[in-house]
């Protein structure tokens, strides 16, 4: 029985992907819990537009990511924090910090699940990555000590 699948099903396919499985597992599985739909000339004509939709909505996507990271690579972010006399931070740094850092002094809204910081318990200057699929881009951290 031929299915489209409506979302990624782990060890079974990605989004719009047209296969064939068997008839028990198609009706039982996949389409009783939503994951999929009967391949009819319908949906098939369906499935074009949609697809088309969706590598458009990734392009803009991608666009709008390289104007972000174009405009936060280069500049310098300050985060105050508590630390101990030695320098070590009292927490590590964490996304979540980096990404308000970065908005209340950009006022650029990063995502912090795209914000990779690595293990960052000093103060000092610190690099950071901002990620999204292939494209990365880098922002400078300084982390001073907090009153």
């Amino acid at each position: 029985m031929k299915v489209i699948l409506l979302a990624d099903v782990p060890k079974v396919g990605n989004r719009f992907d047209v296969k064939d499985f068997k008839e028990g597992y198609a009706q039982n599985v996949l389409i009783a819990r939503g994951l999929a739909e009967l391949a009819t000339p319908q949906a098939l004509a369906k499935l074009d537009a949609k697809k088309a939709l969706a590598n458009k909505k990734r392009e803009e996507e991608a666009h709008a990511f390289d104007a972000l990271i174009s405009s936060i690579e280069g500049t310098t972010v300050t985060i105050k924090m508590k630390a101990n006399e030695k320098g070590h931070l009292f927490k590590a740094l964490s996304a979540r910090d980096v990404a308000t850092a970065i908005k209340n002094t950009s006022h650029i809204d990063i995502d912090e699940h795209a914000i990779i910081v690595g293990q960052v318990k000093e103060l000092g200057e610190h690099m950071v990555s901002i990620k999204k699929g292939n494209k990365v881009g880098k922002c400078k951290i300084i982390i001073e000590q907090a009153n």
